[in-house]
């Protein structure tokens, strides 16, 4: 069974955060930069992150993948629905292999 990246509920280490962000309103050309070292900061409460990824280019998507499941649980539990910069996030589980291959881990 094949499953969307974006939005599944197979429960794995990584995490999509999206409405992170609108880039059509980010002013700083290296606004991914800081938006990646708030997210690193927040989510270390959670657990240890072992990769991150800002994707400028889109409507607010952040790519997390951390050491176990339950740290990545801890984040989505955490971070879903609360605010950030004006964005409300919507947090979920990304599949693994998905993540894997589109970041060539």
């Amino acid at each position: 069974q094949q499953y969307s990246s974006f939005n599944n509920n197979v429960r794995s280490r990584c995490v999509l955060l999206n409405n992170m962000f609108n880039p059509a309103t980010e002013t700083d050309p290296d606004f991914d930069m800081e938006i990646r070292e708030d997210v690193r900061e927040e989510v270390s409460k959670f657990g240890t992150l072992l990769h991150i990824y800002v994707d400028k280019t889109s409507q607010g998507l952040v790519y997390l993948k951390f050491e176990n499941l339950n740290e990545a649980t801890l984040t989505i539990n955490n971070l879903n629905g609360r605010w950030f910069a004006k964005n409300q996030i919507l947090a979920n589980y990304c599949d693994e292999n998905v993540y894997n291959q589109q970041f060539q881990l």
